[in-house]
């Protein structure tokens, strides 16, 4: 009985400590207001356009970053790896860089042609501040962007 009794109270705490992960990682994701530059990407756009940029409003302790690492989705679906990111003090702005021509190509994309999407960003940015103290925080949001191919019909 006693082997039995004490399996029951292991297990209850493990339990526990799995509901607390779980409910204290689920408060850890801050929702974000993103904002998605271009709003609209045109796929057949030719030259040396910038980057597609997520302006992600969050409060950073510093701007140096150490460690980071977003997504973009579209209706759900990745569609891109953040390559860039730079933090912005005065304006509290993460800006994060997807690469343009990779979206383009990119075959999910093409069939969202001449549609509105919800562009999510998700990810996490690491800081360290003067003290040698590094921070952590993990981030969510979106924004809408319109998908353009001219000349294609949906």
């Amino acid at each position: 009985m006693f082997r039995t009794m004490r399996s029951r109270v292991l297990l209850a705490g493990v339990l526990l400590v799995a509901a607390v992960s779980v409910v204290c990682l689920a408060d850890a994701i801050l929702e974000v207001n993103v904002n998605i530059n271009p709003h609209k990407i045109v796929l057949n756009a030719q030259g040396n356009a910038d980057d597609v940029q997520a302006n992600v409003h969050i409060d950073l302790a510093s701007a140096d970053i150490t460690a980071f690492e977003a997504t973009l989705s579209f209706d759900g679906t990745e569609v891109a790896e953040a390559e860039s990111a730079f933090y912005c003090l005065i304006d509290d702005i993460l800006i994060i860089g997807f690469d343009r021509t990779s979206l383009q190509d990119n075959e999910d994309v093409q069939d969202m042609a001449n549609t509105t999407v919800e562009a999510t960003v998700n990810g996490s940015v690491t800081v360290i501040n003067a003290y040698g103290d590094e921070t952590t925080k993990i981030f969510s949001g979106s924004d809408w962007v319109e998908i353009v191919k001219p000349g294609k019909k949906k």
